[in-house]
């Protein structure tokens, strides 16, 4: 998938030391790489960036399935910085436990190392009335719904080529959004969060009903080597202030590149 500039006006910014980063994205439950892939250039500004599309993947071997897949999206490179957006951070995670030598370093947008019981309770409530609707309602229904979440997910203040872009992004293949739903709320990597020693980048939102800046936080504390950043902002924080979280990665990348191989 091209990477498509949504702002042409703004300029990228250099290279890491004239060396070009490569990261894979890892979107969040709906899958389909589209939005992230197109504020891709200011998140990741002269990067190499491909995308795991998991839109229309039944999440055959569980979460541990998704990551060998998106293995593969990593063709012959040795090391890439993997990005996982919400539950795409799970898929993440798992990918950098399982093949270390793969992963350069995590950058992870609103994730979770395992769900709060309060949050898995109320995102069962969610993800039956999710479940029902997805499958009945028309466009126009259903797009209103996602009008009603933009609190959750934009928060109050977003520019307005984001609306766009957040209202008509594709809509969820039904079950397989249920079934990753549903593996989201058993993941607990706590047994081996701690054995992960790349880098990793964690990106929160201070107001975040979806996965609550308090899980964002002890994820980044059980890790051995993370940076943990908080900006206001909800669900989608990374979007809405693309711009800023590019300039934020650029300079962890930047320090990592001046400080050596790990």
């Amino acid at each position: 998938m091209p990477v498509r500039h949504p702002h042409p006006w703004i300029k990228p910014l250099p290279e890491v030391e004239g060396v070009t980063p490569r990261v894979v994205l890892i979107p969040g439950l709906n899958g389909h790489p589209e939005l992230l892939m197109r504020y891709a250039p200011l998140l990741f500004p002269n990067w190499h960036v491909r995308a795991f599309n998991h839109h229309v993947d039944l999440a055959e071997g569980g979460v541990e399935g998704l990551a060998r897949r998106a293995l593969g999206v990593f063709e012959d490179e040795a090391q890439v910085f993997v990005c996982g957006e919400s539950f795409g951070g799970t898929v993440a995670l798992t990918l950098a436990h399982m093949a270390p030598e793969r992963v350069k370093g995590l950058i992870l947008f609103s994730a979770f190392g395992w769900h709060p019981s309060r949050l898995a309770r109320r995102s069962a409530r969610a993800l039956a009335v999710w479940s029902f609707l997805g499958a009945t309602v028309g466009n126009n229904v259903y797009r209103a719904g996602r009008v009603a979440s933009l609190p959750t997910q934009l928060g109050l203040r977003f520019p307005r080529a984001l609306l766009r872009d957040y209202l008509f992004r594709p809509r969820a293949h039904v079950v397989a959004y249920r079934t990753k739903a549903e593996l989201s709320l058993r993941f607990d990597a706590r047994p081996w969060l701690g054995d992960i020693d790349c880098p990793a980048f964690v990106l929160i939102g201070t107001w975040d009903p979806v996965v609550p800046a308090s899980a964002g936080r002890e994820l980044a504390q059980r890790m051995r080597n993370a940076t943990l950043l908080s900006l206001r902002g909800g669900h989608l924080v990374h979007l809405v202030n693309a711009r800023r979280v590019g300039a934020l990665i650029d300079a962890w990348a930047r320090d990592l590149h001046s400080s050596g191989p790990r």
